[in-house]
């Protein structure tokens, strides 16, 4: 039940290489769509009618301790062990949306980096009705904002442009990914930012916080509006 529950919950995910702004984009988002009080849960209304309960949800919080710490010492996690930590961050996400939140439709907002080909795979068979949205940074960029923040356990970084987007088609989030994708992402020793093979919206990562952070709130409007019953 609770599986059947999650996957019919549209939510929207900003994703982008360490130190693109995800967080920041993300959470200025909320503010925009409920009442501006800091608070990363907040009700907002819809063209000043239908209310919405908005939840903004930061993967990051997933990270464990010792992946954090090998972050730091330019030690990427294996294949298994990224396996294991989106299968507990999807249990994390669905934990919250399955909270008891009223009558109000629950919009979730999801921001974490999705570097590699296989968490994107499993996140998505776990939640296919996402829409997903990049925010897109140079690699220079990105390596420039996570050296200036002291508190982030991420040190390192690697790959060209966030937006090396694969355009032969949709992947189908129902499948496992592919043996080519699997041996490519196995070791990823530099901690690439992998290709996007499916539709997603793009933000130039030059861009202001609040312009980027109105753009989402587009997004999902637009969305709430040509969906609404």
């Amino acid at each position: 039940m609770l599986q059947s529950m999650t996957t019919r919950i549209m939510m929207f995910v900003v994703f982008g290489r360490p130190g693109a702004g995800k967080s920041t984009v993300s959470q200025a988002a909320v503010q925009l769509l409920g009442d501006g009080d800091g608070s990363n849960v907040c009700i907002g209304k819809l063209n000043n009618e239908d209310e919405f309960l908005y939840i903004y949800l930061d993967l990051d919080v997933c990270v464990p301790q010792w992946m954090k710490d090998n972050f730091a010492k330019g030690m990427y996690p294996t294949l298994a062990e990224r396996f294991e930590f989106i299968s507990t961050a999807c249990d994390y996400v669905s934990d919250k949306i399955n909270s008891p939140s009223g009558n109000k439709p629950l919009v979730p907002i999801i921001s974490f980096s999705f570097v590699n080909t296989d968490m994107r795979v499993e996140f998505r068979k776990r939640f296919p009705h996402s829409e997903w949205i990049l925010v897109d940074t140079s690699k220079d960029l990105a390596e420039e904002r996570i050296l200036s923040r002291e508190d982030h356990f991420y040190k390192g970084s690697g790959g060209s442009s966030t937006n090396d987007t694969q355009t032969d088609g949709e992947d189908d989030p129902t499948t496992k990914a592919t043996e080519s994708s699997d041996a490519a992402d196995v070791d990823n020793s530099e901690w690439e930012f992998k290709p996007v093979d499916y539709p997603h919206v793009i933000l130039d990562g030059n861009d202001e916080v609040a312009t980027n952070a109105q753009k989402v709130v587009y997004v999902i409007q637009n969305h709430l509006l040509n969906n609404s019953s």
